[in-house]
């Protein structure tokens, strides 16, 4: 279901919680989803919807698989949190905070390393964020094909240093084997902040564990929970199989979050 039709119901139950968050990805969902990951620009409108809803929201994040360092840089907004790697680090005070337990596994994210840049394929792309690595195959010339040759290998990479592979749209990512996701790092948000109502915007395969981790949260009681996915003609079945609405690209993003902080603007006045 479109989210605007839902306006009345569902969102209407939604932004009636006093203590409400927005929780967003970036890529896909704010930001184009572009050739070079480091081209990636959030969009001005969606910029300025953010910082207007940071002042009327108890909560404002944005979680990416990104490292949270290039996430705070990206979005440059005062006022929001932060998450990045999937929820394996947060940007606070400054400086990036990393999940303890991560550390245990720096060795084996070097050694993968080592061996996911001996791969030669043109276009092909190893990104390391620190805790985790991508394998980005967006810009070679069939990266349907180049998928299909590589997944074994990189899958064989993974399992030798025991990382976990998970797959994104044209990205490989290798993460240490823990239970870390973007759908615990949203529920550690609403816990945190104490969230009787939240909202997650997502692009992804990632994403789907924190559209997933919202519908539980509502079934639950635990808190007022929506997943708005976010589709295009190349999204991943599992985000709308994942999500409680749709939003159509990120103009429609951009056109809920206008809607939302006029919601919010009338309630509060």
């Amino acid at each position: 279901m479109h989210w605007k039709n839902a306006a009345e119901t569902t969102l209407r139950t939604l932004v009636s919680q006093p203590r409400l968050g927005l929780v967003t990805d970036v890529d896909g969902t704010i930001s184009p989803i572009v050739d070079q990951p480091d081209a990636a620009q959030v969009t001005s409108r969606a910029k300025t919807l953010l910082t207007a809803l940071a002042g009327r929201l108890t909560l404002v994040a944005a979680v990416s698989g990104r490292a949270a360092a290039d996430v705070q840089a990206r979005v440059g907004l005062p006022g929001l949190v932060y998450v990045g790697n999937h929820g394996l680090e947060r940007w606070a005070d400054g400086r990036v905070e990393a999940v303890s337990e991560v550390a245990a596994y720096q060795d084996a994210l070097r050694a993968a390393l080592v061996a996911l840049r001996a791969l030669t394929m043109p276009g092909l792309f190893v990104e390391d964020k620190g805790v985790t690595l991508s394998v980005h195959y967006r810009q070679t010339a069939q990266p349907e094909q180049a998928a299909v040759r590589l997944r074994p290998t990189v899958a064989a990479i993974a399992n030798e240093a025991g990382l976990r592979l998970v797959e994104g749209r044209m990205v490989f990512e290798l993460r240490p084997p823990l239970e870390v996701d973007k759908g615990s790092a949203f529920r550690s948000l609403v816990a945190q902040y104490a969230l009787d109502g939240a909202v997650y915007l997502g692009d992804d395969t990632t994403d789907a564990d924190a559209l997933r981790a919202a519908r539980s949260l509502r079934n639950s009681g635990a808190c007022y929970a929506l997943g708005l996915g976010v589709v295009a003609d190349d999204t991943p079945a599992v985000v709308a199989a994942s999500a409680d609405l749709l939003l159509d690209g990120i103009h429609d993003v951009e056109d809920f979050l206008a809607w939302l902080l006029s919601e919010r603007m009338v309630s509060s006045s």
